[in-house]
């Protein structure tokens, strides 16, 4: 089953007023499942110095996904701090999914404690051994974890992109990382994932 989401990127908001537009309709007209990407991205110099444009679309953003609902899918570089400063429009709506969450397992739990109901989700940086993600994944709770690819981007090493069946990798790392059973994985990450969508779980007892 494949679920849409519609989102205006903080580092492609070119046209980000005509984008807006349409997300409010299609979230009205229900064409999507989710809001996002959105978030803040501060990972340069240029980015950083559209911080307020940055803020006001995820604030937008933010409004649509309360309005109809929706779930967040939230993308975030060096840009946790705006996150935390904005947890109490956060902990309005259904729920926040951290794509390819950067932050640590402390922060994580931050949101949880504020009343965000915020799923992790971690994709290829598991499978090239980054530090930072390890630590993460191995520390948050089970129940909140989701796993990804973020295809095309952030190949694994070796490879030009990333493809959609690179996901068997990360579910397989994630196994060996949380010393689980990789069946035992895949019926974790599909109950979280329920959580966010229940539609899933309607489609699945046919």
């Amino acid at each position: 089953m494949v679920f849409c989401s519609y989102g205006i990127h903080p580092l492609w908001m070119d046209g980000a007023g005509r984008s807006l537009k349409t997300l409010e309709e299609i979230a009205s007209e229900k064409k999507i499942a989710a809001v996002g990407e959105f978030g803040f991205d501060f990972y340069n110099g240029r980015s950083r110095e559209e911080e307020a444009k940055q803020r006001e679309f995820f604030l937008a953003q933010c409004s649509v996904a309360e309005k109809y609902m929706l779930p967040a899918v939230i993308h975030v570089r060096r840009g946790m701090a705006e996150l935390f400063s904005e947890v109490f429009l956060l902990k309005r709506l259904p729920a926040v999914i951290f794509h390819c969450y950067p932050g640590t397992a402390e922060e994580g739990g931050a949101f949880l404690k504020r009343g965000v109901n915020a799923f992790f989700s971690f994709g290829t940086p598991l499978v090239k051994n980054y530090p930072g993600a390890l630590a993460a994944l191995k520390e948050l709770p089970r129940e909140r974890l989701l796993l990804e690819t973020d295809a095309p981007f952030q190949p694994p090493r070796g490879q030009e992109r990333t493809l959609p069946a690179d996901i068997i990798k990360v579910y397989e790392k994630c196994s060996e990382l949380l010393e689980i059973s990789l069946p035992k994985i895949e019926e974790r990450i599909w109950r979280n994932a329920c959580d966010i969508f229940p539609a899933l779980e309607r489609v699945n007892s046919r």
